[in-house]
Parts: structure tokens; C-alpha cells; sequence
């Protein structure tokens, strides 16, 4: 039976990108049931990390949390830090997704930006620990993580330079640009995720977030 806390995270990733979405992403045509084996571990995994972290998770606890045997877990995934990493790529698949569904909703640049930057804090912090204990991970060097958040990243720079200067509207921007205000974000969403910051902290985070990046992005002058 899915707990309140599964049901939550469930909840938060079909919203981003719908319930064949939160299917594993990248891995070809398969089996239906192959496909839904993989998410009910993904899914079920999520509150185990938040409450225990990586070290102290063990595969047994990823086994109970998702009542499957020892067999059909290992086909799907190789240890506990896989499963992980297919989190942790699902999630940015889905929000990159979501971002470039927003670029043909909002009408300027401005408020594509400002959606952007809102959808980002309103994701990680409805996911809320699993997404600081993910980033903290993608943060190390040698971390599985370490690829995928470097690949978001380029990506992202990729479409907001797409969306903002793909038309010659506007100068483009040095791609580190995209990538240090990239950074800001992250940086500022850990922080909130620390501090377990208020309603009203959040929304400030927003709009400065927003204004950073439009003054960056937007201005017509050098």
C-alpha cells in the first residue's frame, strides 16, 4: 500500500510530466510491467533516502519500501546509488520538460523567466529533502550524480539561449553566464531547503532569482 509519503512525491512528479513520465527515462521500449517495476522502486525509494540518507539505506530498505523481492530488484537496478541516479535523472528530465513546455505559455521573455524560476523552487521544494540530499550528491566530483547535473546544465544553457537570443533578438550571452546564474538557483535552493525557510522567504527567493536573472538576460544594453 503506497504511503501519504509516496503518495506526495508521486503526486509532485505526475504533475510535472504526467504518469508515463515518471517511467524511467532513456531506456528504449519494454515491457509494460518492466517499466511500472521500476517506478514503484523509484518512488518508494524517494522518503527512504530522505529519512535515512545514502549511507545508512541499505538495499533491504529499498526491498521493504517497495515490497519486492531481492530478485526482481536487482534486475532493474545494480545497488542502492542506481537507483539513485535514476531518481535523480528522471527528475531532470521531467523538469527540463516542463521548462520547455512553459517557453510557448508565457508571452515575453520576461515571464518565461519568471515561470521558469518559480516551477524550479516550487519542485524542489515540494520534494523537499530528497532534492537537497540529491543536489548535495551531484555536487561531488565523483559522484554518479556529478554527469547527469552537468548535462542539465548544458542543456538548460542551451535552452535558455534558444528561447532569449535564438531569434537575433538581443545579444547572446557567453554560455557561463547561463551556467553561473544556473548555479545561483541551485545554490539558493539548498539554502532554503537548509533553513526550511518560510512561505514568504520562498517568494522572495523568487523574485530577486527573477529579477537576477532578467537584468542578466533581458537587457538590450552591454
Amino acid at each position: 500500500m503506497e504511503t501519504s509519503e509516496q503518495g506526495a512525491v508521486r503526486a509532485v512528479f505526475e504533475d510535472l510530466g504526467g504518469f508515463n513520465a515518471v517511467r524511467q527515462q532513456g531506456e528504449g521500449e519494454g515491457p509494460l510491467v518492466g517499466h511500472l517495476l521500476r517506478a514503484n522502486i523509484q518512488l518508494a525509494a524517494i522518503p527512504v533516502f530522505a529519512r535515512k540518507g545514502i549511507a545508512e539505506t541499505t538495499v533491504n530498505d529499498l526491498l521493504d519500501a517497495a515490497s519486492v523481492s531481492r530478485r526482481t530488484f536487482y534486475k532493474y537496478f545494480a545497488n542502492k546509488m542506481d537507483v539513485l541516479e535514476s531518481i535523480y535523472r528522471t527528475a531532470v528530465v521531467l523538469l527540463l520538460a516542463r521548462f520547455r513546455e512553459m517557453q510557448g505559455d508565457a508571452g515575453s521573455p520576461e515571464a518565461w523567466l519568471r515561470g521558469m524560476v518559480s516551477r524550479f523552487f516550487d519542485y524542489h521544494l515540494a520534494v523537499g529533502p530528497i532534492i537537497r540530499l540529491m543536489q548535495e550528491e551531484a555536487l561531488r566530483a565523483d559522484s554518479p550524480l556529478a554527469a547527469h547535473r552537468q548535462c542539465a546544465h548544458l542543456e538548460m544553457g542551451r535552452l535558455l539561449a534558444e528561447r532569449l537570443h535564438g531569434d537575433g533578438d538581443g545579444e547572446e550571452r557567453e554560455p557561463l553566464t547561463y551556467r553561473a546564474l544556473l548555479w545561483a538557483m541551485e545554490a539558493a535552493s539548498l539554502d532554503l531547503l537548509a533553513s526550511a525557510a518560510s512561505a514568504a522567504e520562498i517568494e522572495r527567493a523568487k523574485a530577486v532569482l527573477g529579477d537576477l536573472l532578467i537584468s542578466a538576460l533581458c537587457s538590450r544594453s552591454t
